[in-house]
């Protein structure tokens, strides 16, 4: 029995040791006054910041006053600042604890405070289809080549302007797409979000808006909502550093046929100096930090034969005129996102997208760093006035050149285009491989490839017709599929022979070609054995260049639209192919 009261008071001298060692962490949850911290943990990296906010209750804890601290201070230091609100200062790696507590002793809160080397830029965008095509595609590759890490969110609302977004904001309204890639490049999408919401999600480095680009030129829309959505933003951010961003949008291509264009009289010029002026006057207005001069970046590049309609059209743009193409137009963007947000001259930046040359890189690279450099003004990129060692090709072409599209290769004299992102086919061969210099690529790209296994009765080999390049044309994304020529003899006229087959029902394909003249063709496509379209005496352009674009033909009712090409030849204008022409 004497051993067992022994045993039972040492149990209640440890207990009671313990009660006393924690005191300097606890918190009495009892009480009716009270003070909490708003993030039971906080995440930072070194050199972040981050605004911490005390809530208290209203019978006694409002009366107080109380003190931040952080218990090591070589990991964070913390500033009281007014309304019960603090300023922590990643200072750092390590962990440790953010404490608030009242001068009088009898309210306290603490906060776990996590501390990572590495900084990361946390970059959000609240817009539309224009962010999307800047932000979520080379911006992450751009960053990560020059060592940095980046978080992007791009809260998306197709066709949304400013004055909406500010309806949604005021109202809280949660219509958004937040599209989310992690700083491992891994992508996540969340349907039915709020701004408030993303805003408080994640302690930002930079905020940005864009109006819609049919109004982008116009000033009513900036003057209305951006300084109300700026400083709506600036209440729920984290971070007391944020800077704010002003997306200038581009100038639709000077064939659009969008109805936005008609704002500014279908003038590319007029729309571009609208946008400058509209976007330079409404940083004024809302205090914004920068402008991200994406509109100048494209229209600077437009100095170049990249976006020369007389060379292969405006290839910064789709076909629609107002998206970016895939690769090079939303490079340029991406580049100048990355030289505003960072400050770094993205010309020293070693990032390369595929499938550009050195030469075509750098010219999208200068086009953004001379924009960033001169946002309000266009810059001519004379180094960049003609491609690569342009030298015009005067070439004859005296016998067929035979092109195969699909991944089963046919023999000679079959030049073969393997899949639509294949790198373009340099230096096709004639029928005698003999050397022509003429080039082919992708210029909108294709849904994919199809083999159906089927053949043909025009002399050409089974490997040519039983497969192909496809487009379903009634997805918006594949409306147009066209391919770039370019090195051709610009003192010459061609023939081009289409040949499209599939094992189905409905179907027709358009091809349109264009060079300093243009010609158009319809093909059946339906178990096609021997039918082709041929369009004739085509010459291209100064450039030596021509496009041919495809589509669904006048009389496709297939269920997808599809369109599709298996083989193509181009003769000298007047010569005869038996059995085809």
């Amino acid at each position: 029995m004497k051993s067992i009261n022994i045993t039972l008071g040492i149990i209640i001298l440890l207990l009671l040791g313990l009660i006393s060692c924690k005191d300097d962490y606890s918190v009495d949850l009892s009480n009716r006054k009270f003070v909490r911290i708003n993030r039971q943990t906080v995440s930072l990296t070194i050199g972040e910041k981050f605004i911490l906010k005390a809530q208290v209750d209203t019978l006694g804890g409002a009366s107080k006053t109380f003190n931040w601290s952080v218990v090591d201070g070589s990991i964070a230091s913390i500033e009281t600042k007014d309304n019960n609100t603090a300023v922590v200062t990643a200072l750092g790696e390590g962990n440790t604890v953010i404490k608030i507590e009242s001068t009088d002793g009898e309210l306290r809160y603490f906060s776990d405070l996590i501390v990572s080397k590495d900084r990361i830029i946390k970059v959000l965008s609240i817009g539309n289809s224009l962010a999307e095509d800047a932000v979520e595609n080379f911006l992450y590759d751009l960053t990560t080549s020059a060592g940095k890490k980046i978080i992007i969110g791009n809260l998306y609302l197709n066709e949304s302007s400013l004055e909406q977004h500010w309806t949604n904001a005021s109202e809280n309204k949660n219509p958004y797409q937040f599209r989310l890639i992690g700083t491992d490049g891994s992508k996540s999408t969340q349907n039915d979000k709020t701004i408030s919401e993303i805003i408080e999600s994640e302690n930002w480095d930079f905020i940005s808006f864009e109006e819609f680009l049919p109004l982008s030129g116009k000033i009513e829309g900036y003057q209305n909502n951006l300084s109300k959505l700026v400083e709506y933003a600036k209440a729920l951010t984290t971070n007391p550093d944020v800077k704010f961003l002003l997306h200038q949008p581009w100038a639709y291509a000077g064939s659009s046929t969008q109805e936005g264009f008609s704002n500014y009289d279908r003038d590319q010029m007029k729309m571009y100096n609208a946008i400058v002026d509209a976007v330079s006057k409404a940083k004024d207005l809302a205090n914004i930090d920068l402008i991200v001069p994406s509109g100048t970046a494209i229209q600077n590049g437009r100095t170049t034969y990249v976006g020369d309609p007389n060379y292969l059209g405006d290839l910064f743009m789709k076909e629609n005129g107002y998206r970016l193409s895939e690769v090079i137009g939303k490079f340029t963007v991406a580049a100048t996102w990355y030289e505003t947000i960072f400050g770094s001259n993205v010309l020293d930046n070693p990032f390369a997208a595929d499938p550009f040359s050195t030469y075509e890189i750098n010219l999208v690279k200068a086009a953004a760093h001379t924009a960033v450099v001169k946002p309000n003004e266009i810059t001519t990129l004379t180094s960049y006035r003609y491609p690569e060692g342009f030298v015009l090709n005067t070439y004859i072409l005296n016998n067929p050149i035979y092109i195969d599209f699909g991944p089963i290769f046919s023999g000679v004299p079959f030049n073969n285009y393997g899949r639509p992102t294949d790198a373009k086919l340099t230096d096709l061969k004639d029928q005698n491989g003999e050397s022509t210099k003429f080039e082919i690529g992708v210029k909108d790209q294709f849904t994919g490839t199809l083999e159906r296994g089927l053949d043909n009765s025009l002399g050409l080999p089974r490997t040519a017709s039983e497969d192909m390049f496809f487009s379903d044309g009634n997805n918006e994304n594949f409306r147009i599929s066209s391919f770039a020529l370019s090195n051709f003899n610009p003192d010459l006229e061609y023939t081009f022979i289409f040949y499209g087959a599939i094992n189905d029902s409905n179907t027709q394909t358009e091809f349109q070609i264009i060079g300093k003249n243009e010609g158009v063709a319809h093909l059946v496509n339906d178990f096609n054995m021997d039918r082709v379209a041929i369009v004739s005496g085509i010459s291209p352009t100064d450039y030596g260049t021509l496009i041919i674009q495809m589509t669904k033909g006048p009389n496709n009712t297939h269920w997808a639209g599809f369109f599709g090409i298996n083989a193509m030849i181009i003769t000298p204008d007047g010569y005869s192919i038996p059995g085809i022409n």
